[in-house]
């Protein structure tokens, strides 16, 4: 179990746990996975419901802080219907964006983070 949880997505805890979230479009996961690539986040589960990752604070948290998890602006627009109501959203799109600066501050670098994003597809 980690000391620091951070939860990217929509996911019940106790508040004083989550040190960032946000929701973002079709490719809001590109940079947990490009850490996965690189050997510094590991993938636990892939369901989408959530999918969950590990990675050291140090390795996540400078990427909060310095915009490393905005999506590409050149991806593509994601149409649809959600129970009759239309909406669209551009390359990049992020919304509902939380980020806790003290808590991200008292996280030290070593600590593991759980990273949880859910398909809200």
């Amino acid at each position: 179990m980690s000391d620091c949880i951070f939860a990217g997505g929509r996911i019940q805890l106790a508040p004083f746990f989550i040190l960032a979230q946000w929701e973002a479009g079709a490719e809001g996961l590109r940079w947990i996975e490009k850490l996965v690539k690189q050997g510094k986040a590991a993938k636990v589960s892939g369901s989408g419901y959530p999918n969950r990752y590990i990675s050291r604070a140090g390795d996540v948290l400078p990427l909060i802080e310095g915009g490393g998890i905005q999506s590409s602006q050149g991806g593509v627009w994601i149409f649809g219907i959600d129970e009759g109501e239309e909406y669209a959203q551009p390359p990049g799109w992020m919304g509902k964006i939380e980020v806790h600066a003290d808590r991200v501050a008292a996280c030290p670098a070593k600590h593991f983070l759980t990273i949880d994003a859910w398909d809200q597809s």
